[in-house]
């Protein structure tokens, strides 16, 4: 995964600067009704949370935006399906099976969400464009193809696989600390929460783990490399996305949840998570590196 050697630029700070605040406004805006609805007294913290998480996916889909090709809807893809799905989707299909909240109000949400996180995402594709990053010799599709269609299938189905384990082991991990909470006839009964069976818990890890690192495949495709360096840097990237978007975010914008539940669950648990899925996502779907040429910078939107 090569990288550009660029110095600290102020003005190039100020001109992503603005872009981002821009992006983290319109998701902002996009989600008042959300943040209102939600809002227990000031609204104030929700509608912070939702600026916060607007510039936090701008700043995250950075370095992917810089190294996209330039094609509209593929930028637009590889930006928007990570963001749908890790923070928005996967957590709908899961509270389908883990929580006691009614199929309707799940099924709203993810239509309702869709627009904010496809509006933000259309905007970081255009706003912030490719950079003087090394321009990629392939398209997208291309670059996928290069690996045959049985050797994609067994690696994501693996990582489907190591996605549930990593769940179940890091669950276990924490679950001296977090237990407690479920455990809380209370908690569960305002947060909608139940443990499901085997039986239907683990097919939805392992369907959700497949769908997690197809949606992860055009970064996969653009950030290229199976050397170490590459490897470390696409791992280290995953995690952060992952972490960011499934854990951190999501806590930041629930004030009512126990700072102990917090902190557990969204970065110890959910961490521990992401750490893992970023190194078997690295190591088992990077793709070689290829010779590169560079590319001057895009013109602003």
């Amino acid at each position: 995964m090569a990288a550009a050697a660029v110095g600290w630029n102020p003005i190039r700070t100020l001109d992503v600067g603005w872009r981002v605040l821009v992006i983290a406004l319109v998701y902002g805006v996009l989600m008042l009704p959300a943040s209102m609805a939600q809002a227990n007294g000031s609204p104030v913290v929700q509608i912070g949370a939702s600026l916060a998480t607007g510039a936090a996916y701008a700043l995250l889909m950075l370095p992917l935006a810089r190294h996209l090709p330039d094609g509209r809807l593929a930028r637009f893809l590889a930006i928007f399906l990570p963001l749908y799905w890790i923070g928005t989707l996967g957590n709908i299909i899961e509270a389908l099976v883990w929580t006691s909240i009614s199929r309707s109000t799940l099924i709203a949400g993810a239509v309702y969400l869709l627009v904010p996180i496809a509006a933000v995402s259309g905007l970081i594709a255009w706003l912030l464009p490719a950079g003087e990053a090394p321009a990629p010799a392939l398209t997208i599709s291309a670059a996928l193809r290069q690996r045959p269609f049985f050797s994609w299938a067994w690696r994501v189905l693996v990582a489907g696989v190591l996605f549930a384990v990593a769940l179940e082991l890091a669950g276990k991990a924490w679950g001296p600390v977090i237990s407690r909470y479920y455990a809380d006839p209370a908690f569960t009964a305002k947060y909608h929460t139940f443990l499901p069976p085997l039986a239907i818990g683990v097919p939805d890890e392992v369907f959700r783990g497949v769908v997690f690192a197809l949606v992860l495949l055009p970064l996969l495709a653009v950030l290229r490399g199976r050397d170490w360096r590459s490897l470390l840097l696409v791992a280290a990237y995953v995690a952060l996305i992952d972490a960011a978007i499934e854990g951190w975010l999501p806590m930041l914008a629930q004030p009512n949840y126990p700072l102990g539940f917090k902190l557990a669950e969204g970065v110890g648990d959910l961490g521990t998570d992401a750490i893992v899925r970023g190194a078997f996502i690295a190591l088992l779907l990077a793709l070689p590196a290829l010779p590169t040429v560079r590319r001057a910078a895009a013109p602003p939107g």
